[in-house]
């Protein structure tokens, strides 16, 4: 197990079975006393925004039990629709006590249901998709995607809780083309990209500006 203390809390981390020493793995970050994209989670902490929040691509659950512990939520909806990644999301959430507070969910999230074919760690997957306007009711503050290129599908799916609740948005984009297709579905909401990006993979943050001019 592994120990990552934050803010005056600890977190732990089961590492039971994991090739510590394989390029690319999140634990890399763990192994050394931070949380993977620790700068991006330190900033959302810095945001102390209540409410429900949303962790679409919630691998092993790292950015789970952060913002279950260590950001002013009160419920934490996780989106894993690969197996492995959520049985390890569940024991992380079990050894942090938080298990009772997040509701996870193996759908992939789209604009539609139904199905969708992708490759995830070199493996294909069939996945079944849901809305997430279908899948979580009532206000969101936050909703952070990590979907493989179907984030601006997956928003959306979320025409609703954009309209209705206007949470805070951050997704990755890899590419030029990605971030056009998320920013043409959150502009019809009045949403912008304050310019801040975070992460070696590129995810933006997006807000509806207050009449003030501030988030």
């Amino acid at each position: 197990m592994i120990d990552i203390k934050y803010a005056g809390k600890i977190c732990h981390f089961d590492d039971e079975g994991v090739d510590l020493e394989s390029p690319g793995t999140m634990y890399g970050p763990l192994l050394k006393g931070k949380f993977y994209e620790h700068a991006f989670l330190h900033y959302i902490a810095s945001l102390q925004i209540p409410g429900t929040y949303v962790d679409a691509g919630a691998c092993i659950g790292t950015h789970t039990v952060f913002f279950a512990v260590h950001c002013p939520s009160d419920r934490v909806y996780a989106f894993e629709p690969r197996s492995a990644a959520m049985k390890r999301l569940q024991r992380n959430l079990e050894l942090n006590d938080v298990q009772s507070r997040v509701t996870t969910s193996h759908w992939a999230l789209s604009d539609r249901e139904g199905t969708v074919d992708v490759r995830l760690d070199r493996v294909n997957h069939t996945l079944h998709t849901r809305r997430l306007d279908t899948l979580v009711r009532g206000p969101v503050a936050v909703i952070k995607l990590d979907i493989e290129g179907m984030e601006s599908q997956a928003l959306a799916g979320a025409q609703e809780m954009l309209r209705r609740h206007r949470p805070r948005v951050f997704a990755e984009a890899h590419t030029e083309e990605e971030l056009a297709r998320i920013l043409s579905v959150l502009k019809p909401h009045g949403y912008q990209a304050t310019g801040k990006v975070f992460n070696a993979s590129p995810t933006y943050e997006f807000i509806v500006p207050s009449p003030g001019g501030t988030p």
